[in-house]
């Protein structure tokens, strides 16, 4: 199953590494007072600074923020929305995005490190750098036996959830996505949708991550990972090949249909263009189009989120509608300069 890591670019879209912990010395969040609650965040925030590090930190009090801007960071999947209802909840942001350490959600530290493409060992050791050199400052609730404490025993042990964002229409389409569930199951494995438990997934786009944490260690669930992401991989890839085998002409049209609409339209709400643009990354990955610079593709699908393209285009208050207007304006004139259209080998 060894593929190119351009073909794995196609399927996997991101890798993430979260880490719970817990000060020693302090009950739980939902147990805690608010002096012992700012305690924490105070402490976090102190042993950020504290060790020698390449990374700045950006600190938002939870309870400070408007709605916007907490949507914004539910975006960029930098906080979770069980953050947004602490009230003595905390984010600590690295400089580059790619870190984030919530404070006061279920357990006192989320530590998270999140990075485009597949790279679950890298991930890893980039946030356990930071876990350690934090427990080195701070004693964490930590038990010989059943490893690191946490407020739901789900995350007993490791307090690791390792996930990987990936884009599988192929297994949709085919429906072994679901048929494969149990094997995941059974591999200490679950999917979920684009933004972790209780959600949907967007334009074929499921986070699977690790479900077992209690009596493995990190190594073993990376390894587990890894494995399984390889095997989804597999999985896709032939099921895409059958797709077009099958259905060829057809994809094709629907792909070319959502470019078309991308590109001529006037009116384009938020959902409409996250399932045409599911059509256009299929098309992408079935040869259908070509994308001239993947980072600049990646870049755009964020910015045309509903909270960032609100922010970035000075939209803030302005109705759906104009925003709607809007979005189709930015879309027919970006796509063309990202995307082309490869002709069919006759």
């Amino acid at each position: 199953m060894a593929h190119s890591p351009e073909f794995i670019e196609t399927i996997v879209i991101s890798t993430r590494i979260r880490l719970a912990r817990n000060f020693a010395s302090y009950p739980f969040p939902k147990k805690m007072d608010d002096a012992q609650a700012e305690d924490v965040v105070y402490l976090v925030g102190h042993g950020l600074g504290e060790f020698d590090s390449v990374d700045t930190f950006t600190k938002y009090d939870i309870k400070n923020l408007t709605p916007l801007q907490k949507a914004q960071l539910q975006e960029e999947y930098l906080i979770s929305p069980a953050l947004t209802k602490s009230k003595n909840g905390a984010a600590f942001v690295s400089k580059d995005r790619t870190i984030s350490i919530m404070v006061n959600e279920e357990d006192h530290l989320r530590e998270q490190y999140i990075c485009k493409g597949f790279d679950l060992f890298k991930a890893y050791e980039r946030i356990s750098g930071i876990d350690d050199a934090l427990a080195g400052m701070y004693d964490f609730a930590f038990d010989d036996k059943l490893g690191y404490l946490t407020a739901c025993p789900s995350n007993l042990g490791t307090g690791m959830r390792a996930s990987v964002m990936m884009f599988l229409p192929g297994l949709v389409w085919s429906g072994e996505l679901k048929k494969f569930l149990p094997v995941l199951k059974a591999g200490g494995l679950t999917v979920r949708g684009s933004f972790g438990e209780g959600t949907g997934a967007e334009g074929y786009v499921y986070q699977v991550s690790n479900e077992r944490t209690l009596g493995v260690s990190e190594t073993d669930i990376l390894s587990e990972m890894v494995r399984m992401t390889m095997t989804l991989c597999d999985l896709e890839i032939r099921a895409r090949e059958r797709m077009l085998a099958t259905d060829e002409m057809q994809i094709r049209d629907r792909c070319l249909r959502s470019y078309g609409i991308l590109t001529n339209c006037a009116v384009l709400g938020w959902t409409e263009f996250l399932d045409r643009m599911a059509d256009v990354r299929l098309g992408a990955a079935l040869g259908v189009f070509e994308v001239k610079d993947k980072k600049r593709f990646d870049e755009f699908m964020d910015d045309m989120r509903p909270t960032a393209f609100r922010i970035n285009n000075g939209l803030v208050g302005e109705s759906e509608e104009l925003c709607d207007m809007l979005r189709a304006e930015t879309a027919s004139g970006a796509l063309p300069t990202l995307v082309r259209v490869t002709r069919r080998k006759r």
